[in-house]
């Protein structure tokens, strides 16, 4: 059996979020496994989860798998380790993880790793117009689930095909009121059932029952696309998770917008809290046409109860939910300050009557 891991045996982490995810897969094994588990720097062992649902019937196109692990992992084999950042024994500078697994046939698979912790956050404005300087994606960024490639001499970064469900790469860290501005280009649309775009997003929640891997999602604003449904707006904490406080705002009907495949347009995304109210906002049109005045989507969670938990934070990320590669590049990140004006409340964007969920959601 090999032990696989998507950024090989030398990588490198930043405080992102609250978890550093070091991802891969389990080839040529007897399924299934028994036990997985990994340790850092010679600490206490801890277990990972491994997906184990062959996937042959599993509808990708239509969306959500009965898994476990939820959207975390696409196939059989694949894992995710979760290192929370404040565990005791992750030290600045360089560390040593260990991974054992133990297959069906009670035969012992390990592999090592070694990598760079530095926990202190990226700054903003976080400028990564010019990626030429780069040579590795984690230089840059964190992938918390499936994998994104840096092509330096193009200038761009692509998610990899085929692409995970609810793919995940985290280029800023939490913090609280940012805009967000870069260019997309769609590879192919057809077939597809959402294109991305982006998430501030706040983490990720334990599922009820536990089972080894986290799988609620919490978004502190996620703009969405379907090349056949429309753009949404979106925020939620655990969602996917089955705990009983689980929420998620979108917006409801999706707004129309038309995109075409090999055409780059450009997006500019807005997260806001203010007052305790959370905000979420974005626009999309073709490069080099003028941009518009109106958002495409605005969405609040103002109607969430007030007893639920709230995101007030949020960490930069390019987000896709399976479908065909995208390009990222022209990327900035900045601190957004809204006029008075323009709080959460005070937008006539948000005209669509967003869609309040509570327990376990359909597709959207």
């Amino acid at each position: 059996m090999t032990v696989r891991l998507t950024y090989g045996s030398r990588q490198q982490f930043r405080r992102r979020h609250h978890d550093l995810t070091v991802l891969g897969r389990i080839l040529d094994a007897s399924f299934p496994v028994k036990a997985a588990q990994w340790m850092l720097n010679g600490g206490a062992s801890q277990p990972f989860y491994v997906e184990q649902e062959p996937d042959l019937d599993v509808d990708w196109i239509r969306g959500y798998k009965q898994s476990p692990g939820e959207l975390r992992c696409r196939d059989q084999g694949e894992f995710c380790i979760e290192i929370p950042a404040d565990l005791g024994d992750l030290a600045p500078g360089e560390n040593q993880l260990s991974i054992e697994v133990k297959d069906a046939a009670g035969a012992f698979h390990t592999a090592g790793m070694a990598f760079t912790w530095m926990p202190e956050p990226v700054p903003l404005p976080l400028d990564l117009r010019d990626l030429s300087a780069y040579r590795s994606i984690q230089e840059i960024g964190q992938a918390v689930n499936g994998a994104f490639d840096l092509d330096p001499e193009a200038n761009v970064i692509r998610s990899r095909g085929p692409v995970a469900p609810d793919a995940l790469l985290l280029l800023g860290s939490l913090r609280g009121n940012q805009e967000a501005t870069f260019r997309a280009r769609f590879t192919e649309t057809a077939g597809a059932k959402w294109l991305g775009l982006a998430d501030f997003f706040a983490g990720l929640t334990e599922g009820e029952p536990r089972r080894g891997i986290k799988v609620g999602w919490c978004s502190a604003g996620m703009a969405a696309l379907s090349p056949t449904d429309g753009g949404r707006a979106f925020l939620a904490w655990g969602d996917h998770s089955g705990d009983p406080r689980e929420w998620a705002v979108a917006t409801n009907p999706a707004a129309p917008v038309e995109v075409r495949r090999d055409r780059a347009y450009r997006v500019r995304h807005q997260f806001c809290n203010h007052g305790g109210i959370g905000r979420v906002r974005y626009r999309i049109w073709p490069e080099g046409t003028p941009e518009p005045h109106d958002w495409l989507c605005s969405e609040e969670d103002r109607e969430v109860p007030p007893e639920l938990p709230r995101n007030r934070q949020g960490s930069f990320g390019l987000f896709q939910h399976m479908g065909h590669p995208i390009e990222w590049s022209d990327i900035l990140v900045r601190r957004h300050d809204p006029a008075a004006n323009d709080l959460p409340g005070m937008d006539p964007g948000g005209a669509r009557a967003p869609f309040l969920r509570r327990q376990r959601p359909g597709a959207f």
